[in-house]
């Protein structure tokens, strides 16, 4: 059987991916290049945040960053924090390393995506949990993690109630309806519109927040790096044709 945080990670896979799509903008102070005064965000209506953080995204090749998540279920009235690093690379390339809240040198879990499957395996129980994209609930984000999709085009943008000039916040309700998430939300750097945080609000109201430090971009990560092969001895929880 699949453990509790397996389940969560698959269940909040949708929507982590989709907001993923806008965490790739190249800073201007990292980058130096294409750098523009930055319009005040209190001037900019929400569309106008979406289009600069779409513009930043569809210029950047792959990302880097320190994480710290929390999924709260409001069923159990629990909350669950987990830290650790992410890597993007398009097109559809990501990988999660989470480590332990006692060692920073220890990981936990690994969450790989190569753009054709994703596989999550946790190293205490030696399982992994393999699926493929196409046959996963993640065709809206993929489209995103491809270069291939457009916020305003597949979601309704608003400014969310806790928005102000120094920190925009999007509120993104996606145009068709899906029974894996109903809301994202992005806090926008106001001076470079990189993200800083998103939080993905499913059905049921639960909520998975990530906050974004320590960003790097375009830094030609090595394909291998998005590899997976189930270590030796490891039990393989859902095993399945091969993915295209």
């Amino acid at each position: 059987m699949m453990t509790p945080w397996m389940k969560i990670a698959a269940a909040a896979a949708a929507g982590s991916l989709a907001a993923l799509t806008a965490l790739s903008q190249p800073l201007a102070q990292e980058s130096g290049e294409g750098s523009q005064a930055a319009e005040a965000p209190a001037a900019m209506s929400a569309d106008d945040v979406a289009r600069r953080v779409q513009r930043f995204y569809q210029e950047t090749s792959d990302f880097q960053a320190a994480f710290a998540q929390t999924y709260t279920d409001i069923a159990a009235g629990e909350s669950k924090r987990s830290r650790g690093r992410v890597y993007f690379k398009k097109p559809g390339k990501m990988r999660w390393d989470y480590y332990s809240p006692t060692d920073a040198t220890q990981r936990e879990r690994v969450l790989v995506s190569d753009g054709s499957a994703f596989w999550i395996y946790e190293f205490e129980f030696q399982q992994v949990f393999k699926q493929c994209l196409a046959d996963s609930q993640l065709p809206t984000s993929l489209r995103f993690l491809m270069g291939q999709g457009d916020l305003l085009e597949e979601f309704d943008a608003e400014l969310s109630e806790r928005s102000t000039a120094q920190a925009p916040e999007l509120k993104l309700t996606p145009k068709e309806p899906t029974p894996h998430y109903r809301e994202l939300r992005f806090r926008v750097d106001p001076q470079t519109f990189q993200v800083t945080r998103t939080t993905v609000y499913d059905p049921y109201g639960n909520t998975n927040e990530i906050v974004f430090q320590n960003t790097r971009v375009n830094r030609n990560l090595p394909d291998s790096g998005f590899e997976f092969e189930a270590p030796q001895g490891a039990r393989l929880l859902n095993a399945q044709q091969e993915c295209d």
